[in-house]
C-alpha cells in the first residue's frame, strides 16, 4: 500500500471529518523546497476524499512575521528601512498590495497549477477578527506555565516576567523589535528595544496595546498550537528540523495540551527538499524558486517529483545536472507504464486534473538530441521509435514534451548535452590522428548509400575497427569535425540529419586541413 494511503486508513479509524492544515511564511520568492509541505497535505486530503473520509485542507500565510532577513534580489536602499516590520505592512516589490500578499500569490499560483487548492488564510486576519482571542487570553493568563513547558521540553529558558506575545509599535511600525513587559488582562505594555535583533533597530518606545485587535502576534511556538485549537486541526506535519526531540514540534504539542486543552493533531514529519545536499532557504535567494521550477517541468513532472518519496526520504534535486531532469521524466514514464501497484498510485497521485488517456512519447534524454539535429522530422523519429503509427494521444504528448525539451536546452542544460553544426570546421578538428581522418575520408564514401541509421552506425565502427581505432576514437572524430567537441549524440543519427554534401565537404575539408 502506498504511504500516503496507509496515513488515510489509519486516519479513517477515528470516523471524523478532518482538517488537514499548513503554513508558510511569505518572507520573499518561495522556493520548490516549499511544495513538498504542500503536496504532502494536498495527498492526504485527497486520499481520505477518496476513502469517504470528509476532509478540508487549509493554508495559512503567516503575514504578521517580522521581515527578518533581505533577499539578494531586493534593492537594500528601498527595504532596509522596513527590517522588523509585518510582512503585510510592507509594499510589494511591484504593484500595489503588500510584500507577504507579492509573493504569497506567486506561491499559490505555482501550487493551484499543481492541482493542489487549499482554502487560504491569512494569519493577520485571523488575529484581527478574533479568531484566535481565546488562545491569547488563555496565553497571556498562563505565562509563567508556558515558560515551565519550554524549560521542560526543549530546555530553553525565559525571564521569569515572560509575556508570550509580540506587540506591534504603534510608533515605528516594528514587531521584530518589540518586547512585552506586562499583561494586566486588558493590556499589553511592551519597549521596542532598539538592540533587541541583529537584523533590525527599534525605535525605543514604550506603549501599551489591546492584544485582542490585530496589534501584535503570538510567538511562534504558541501561535502554532493556538492556530490548532481555535481552526480545529487535525492533521499537520511540519519539517523536519521542528520535528526533533525537544524541538518546536514537542513545544506545541505540550502548550496545546496543557495551555489550550486541544489534542496535537496527527503528526507527518518529513524531510527536507536539498539542492546539492543543502537545505533550500527562502530568504537568501538560494536554490530554485518554485515559480522557476515550475516553468521548466510540466505539472504531473513537478507534482510526481514531490509525491513519490516517503515524507522522511530527503529529495535531492539540482536540475542543472546532466541527468537530473532527464531521468525525472523517465522515471514518471516508466510509472505511467508500470503495472506495480505502488507506482501505479505514484503515477495517479501525480496526476493534475483529468488523468490524460494512454500515450507514447520518445524518452526526453533522445529528444535532447533529436530536438538539437537540423532537418529532423520529430513526428517521423518518433513513429521509428515507437514501431507504429503515432495516435492523437501520442502527438499531443510529444508536442508537450518537446516543448519542455527546448526549454530544458535553454535554460538548464549542462555545456556537455547542448551541441550544434558549426558552419565552419571547428578549430579542435586540427587535434585528430592520421587513422581518424582516414576514417572521415572512408565514412564520407559510404555517406551517399546510407539510409537506416542503425545500419550506418554498425558501418562507421567497423570503418574504425578496420583502421585500429577504439570506439570512442571513431566516433570523436566526428564529432570534433560537427560539433567542435568529443561527444554527441549518435553520430548515424546525426550524420543523416544534415545535407549530404554538407558532410562529405566537411569530413573531406578535415582531414585535407590536418594533412596539411
Amino acid at each position: 500500500m502506498f504511504w500516503v494511503d496507509k496515513i488515510a486508513k489509519e486516519l479513517a479509524t477515528a470516523k471524523k471529518p478532518q482538517l488537514v492544515d499548513d503554513a508558510k511564511t511569505p518572507s520573499g520568492r518561495v522556493h520548490v523546497g516549499a511544495l513538498r509541505g504542500v503536496i504532502i497535505h494536498d495527498l492526504v486530503c485527497k486520499a481520505l476524499t477518496q476513502i469517504d473520509t470528509k476532509a478540508r485542507y487549509t493554508f495559512i500565510f503567516d503575514d504578521l512575521d517580522p521581515m527578518d532577513s533581505l533577499p539578494t534580489y531586493l534593492a537594500k536602499e528601498k527595504y532596509e528601512k522596513y527590517m522588523g516590520a509585518p510582512l503585510k505592512d510592507i509594499p510589494a516589490p511591484e504593484g500595489g498590495g503588500s510584500y507577504a500578499e507579492y509573493y504569497a500569490e506567486e506561491f499559490i499560483k505555482v501550487f493551484n497549477g499543481l492541482g493542489a487548492r487549499p482554502e487560504i488564510l491569512w494569519s493577520s486576519r485571523l488575529y484581527k477578527e478574533g479568531k484566535l482571542d481565546k488562545q491569547i487570553s488563555l496565553a497571556l493568563d498562563n505565562a509563567n506555565k508556558i515558560q515551565e513547558i519550554y524549560e521542560k521540553v526543549s530546555g530553553s529558558k525565559r525571564p521569569r516576567d515572560y509575556i508570550p506575545f509580540q506587540p506591534i509599535c504603534e510608533k515605528c511600525g516594528k514587531i521584530g523589535t518589540t518586547s512585552a513587559t506586562n499583561w494586566d488582562g486588558k493590556q499589553v505594555s511592551y519597549e521596542c528595544q532598539e538592540n533587541k535583533v541583529v537584523w533590525a533597530k527599534g525605535c525605543g518606545h514604550k506603549g501599551k496595546v489591546d492584544p485582542f485587535a490585530g496589534g501584535g502576534k503570538m510567538p511562534f511556538r504558541v501561535e502554532w498550537p493556538a492556530k490548532w485549537a481555535a481552526l480545529g486541526v487535525t492533521i499537520e506535519g511540519e519539517g523536519k528540523d521542528h520535528a526533533s526531540k525537544g524541538g518546536t514540534r514537542d513545544t506545541a504539542n505540550a502548550i496545546c495540551k496543557e495551555i489550550f486543552g486541544y489534542e496535537p493533531p496527527y503528526d507527518i514529519p518529513y524531510e527536507h527538499f536539498l539542492l546539492s545536499g543543502k537545505k533550500m532557504s527562502s530568504s537568501k535567494g538560494v536554490g530554485v524558486s518554485a515559480v522557476e521550477v515550475a516553468e521548466v517541468l510540466p505539472p504531473e513532472i513537478l507534482r510526481f517529483l514531490m509525491v513519490r518519496p516517503r515524507p522522511m526520504q530527503h529529495i535531492e534535486f539540482n536540475p542543472e545536472l546532466e541527468h537530473t531532469i532527464p531521468k525525472l521524466f523517465d522515471d514518471f514514464d516508466f510509472a505511467r507504464v508500470s503495472k506495480e501497484a505502488d507506482l501505479t498510485r505514484m503515477y495517479e497521485l501525480s496526476q493534475v486534473g483529468k488523468e490524460k488517456k494512454k500515450y507514447f512519447v520518445p524518452r526526453f534524454r533522445d529528444l535532447v538530441n533529436l530536438v538539437q539535429m537540423p532537418n529532423i522530422d520529430l513526428e517521423n523519429q518518433a513513429e521509428k521509435i515507437k514501431g507504429s503509427k503515432l495516435t492523437t494521444e501520442d502527438k499531443r504528448a510529444l508536442e508537450e514534451r518537446v516543448k519542455y525539451v527546448k526549454i530544458y536546452l535553454g535554460r538548464l542544460a549542462p555545456e556537455e548535452v547542448k551541441f550544434s553544426v558549426k558552419t565552419e570546421l571547428p578549430q579542435d578538428a586540427k587535434t585528430l590522428t592520421r587513422e581518424q581522418k582516414e576514417l572521415l575520408i572512408g565514412i564520407s564514401g559510404l555517406v551517399e548509400k546510407a539510409k537506416d541509421p542503425e545500419q550506418f552506425q554498425n558501418d562507421i565502427y567497423q570503418v574504425g575497427k578496420k583502421l585500429g581505432l577504439t570506439s570512442s576514437d571513431t566516433f570523436k572524430a566526428i564529432y570534433l569535425s560537427l560539433l567542435g567537441k568529443e561527444s554527441g549524440p549518435k553520430a548515424a543519427w546525426l550524420i543523416l540529419s544534415l545535407d549530404k554534401n554538407f558532410v562529405k565537404e566537411r569530413f573531406e575539408e578535415a582531414a585535407g586541413k590536418i594533412k596539411n
